[in-house]
């Protein structure tokens, strides 16, 4: 098992693509403090096995035994520590890995025992695993062929089930409305002096009618009533796409296809990443990533990440989900590489989409060719040598992919686009930072959050961090447009991308 070749794991990963592997920032902080030689020792990697292992001195008198298995397919890395924490991965994992990125841990040629025994129940339990899932997809095809009824009568439930949450949702729908008309009726005044908790409230009933998407949007409107300024008609603009999304649920079914798709995924009925597949238009190609972007809501972490086609520009952007403390699976950090064919979600305004097969092979830079892994995990050299500047464009432009954007699908907030020569300009007497097309001309507001909270000390934070990483020259930058600005997310100075 030792001996097994795992090309993916082959090459060391950039430090970018193992801080992409953290929970949360706190464990990226305290990873980085681990990533000295001083505490470990007893460590050790294997690349052809995409190992890596080591012991880390800790508050405990046991040295925490560290072992990493890199992914050869579309999988996350696993992890293996003595310590107590239940953060995937724990410090202690990310200091290993970032010690093995920089090429500080040795290559050998056997693992220790500890690493072997380890391996061996991990691939025992994954045969487990298979073995009960090949039995019981064996027991449902006999039962299916012994009596179809059953099967009828599970399909049957599973339509109940369905049906039973499209009432849920009606109900969920019909409450809304009235609470709208209810709101313009009396006057925004007063839903501006009861503070959070009405709002709240009718965000959870619309959470317990299974849906979350007008939930969220709901609780959004806080935001809008606690504008200082112009805040009834931001309030009243977010009623009337309330309202909109209401009547696009209930006619739905005279929608064209794609449309009514954007409603339900506006709802809160998003579609699976097998469906995607199943029915999605495919688009194949080489992709660079963009820039990531994680967020938290109902409990979970989801992260974004943006690509762009090498060929057209065109832009998609990939999802994954996770408990706090967890990793997610897509550890990609902006600069890299996939060769893949994707499969994009069929909606009015298509973005979202799922790697379906990633290409063989990636040409080097003098015409051959090089074996290389899954989407999930390109090796290093692979994404240094083979990635390139973003293909960008104008402020009008972006302003032209808005309104576009909007013209398919009314809710869209903000799009991604990559401003091809972009450069900061620090604050004003206003205190405001602002983003300057060196191009074509003007400016935008630079906005820390796609929100409608601004946060002055984080704009500058990431001005300055702009100015430092573009040296005060015009570099291309990737974000979030809307009308009222762009949040930064990865700028590229010299070929190199820095994620914000």
């Amino acid at each position: 098992m030792a001996g097994t070749t795992n090309p993916a794991a082959a090459q060391r990963w950039p430090a970018q693509r193992v801080h992409a592997l953290a929970p949360d920032a706190s464990s990226q902080r305290a990873g980085a403090k681990l990533a000295v030689p001083t505490p470990w020792s007893g460590w050790g990697a294997r690349a052809e096995s995409g190992l890596v292992w080591g012991d880390c001195k800790g508050s405990d008198n046991q040295p925490y035994q560290v072992t990493v298995e890199l992914p050869g397919g579309q999988s996350p890395p696993s992890y293996s520590c003595s310590c107590p924490s239940r953060k995937l991965p724990c410090k202690h994992a990310l200091g290993l890995l970032l010690l093995w990125s920089g090429g500080a841990v040795p290559e050998t040629d056997e693992p220790p025992r500890r690493v072997l025994d380890w391996l061996a129940a991990r691939r025992e339990r994954a045969e487990r695993g298979e073995a009960r899932k090949a039995a019981a997809a064996q027991k449902a095809q006999a039962a299916e062929l012994e009596d179809p009824a059953a099967a009828r009568k599970a399909a049957q439930a599973a339509e109940r089930r369905a049906e039973q949450r499209i009432r849920r949702i009606d109900a969920g729908v019909d409450e809304l409305e009235l609470w709208l008309c209810d709101q313009v009726r009396s006057g925004l005044t007063g839903l501006r002096a009861a503070g959070y908790r009405p709002i709240d409230e009718l965000a959870r009933r619309l959470v317990d009618a299974q849906a979350p998407g007008l939930a969220a949007r709901v609780r959004d409107l806080t935001s809008c009533l606690n504008a200082p300024q112009d805040w009834p008609e931001r309030t009243l603009a977010e009623f009337s796409l309330l309202y909109l999304l209401v009547q696009g649920w209930r006619n739905r079914d005279a929608l064209p296809d794609a449309l009514a798709a954007t409603v339900r995924r506006r709802i809160g009925l998003n579609p699976s990443s097998a469906q995607i597949a199943q029915s999605g238009e495919r688009a194949a190609g080489r992709w660079l990533v963009l820039g990531c972007r994680d967020t938290t809501a109902d409990k979970l972490v989801e992260r974004r990440v943006w690509l762009q086609r090498e060929a057209d520009g065109r832009v998609a952007m990939l999802l994954a989900f996770a408990p706090p403390g967890q990793a997610l699976n897509l550890a990609l950090s902006a600069g890299e590489v996939l060769d893949a064919e994707l499969a994009f979600a069929p909606e009015a305004a298509p973005l979202r989409a799922v790697v379906i097969e990633q290409g063989a092979q990636l040409p080097d830079q003098d015409g051959s060719a090089e074996q290389q892994g899954a989407p999930d995990c390109p090796p290093r050299d692979a994404s240094t040598r083979l990635a390139w500047t973003p293909q960008g464009g104008t402020l009008d432009e972006a302003a032209a992919a808005f309104a576009a954007a909007l013209a398919a699908d009314p809710w869209t907030r903000f799009i991604p686009f990559v401003l091809g020569s972009a450069l900061p300009l620090p604050a004003d007497a206003t205190g405001a930072w602002r983003i300057a097309d060196a191009k074509g001309g003007g400016h935008v507001s630079l906005l820390p959050e796609t929100g409608d909270g601004t946060d002055p000390n984080r704009a500058e934070q990431i001005g300055l961090a702009l100015l430092a990483c573009g040296g005060g020259h015009p570099s291309p930058l990737f974000g979030l447009y809307r009308p009222a600005g762009l949040t930064p997310v990865s700028v590229w100075r010299d070929g190199e991308a820095t994620n914000l």
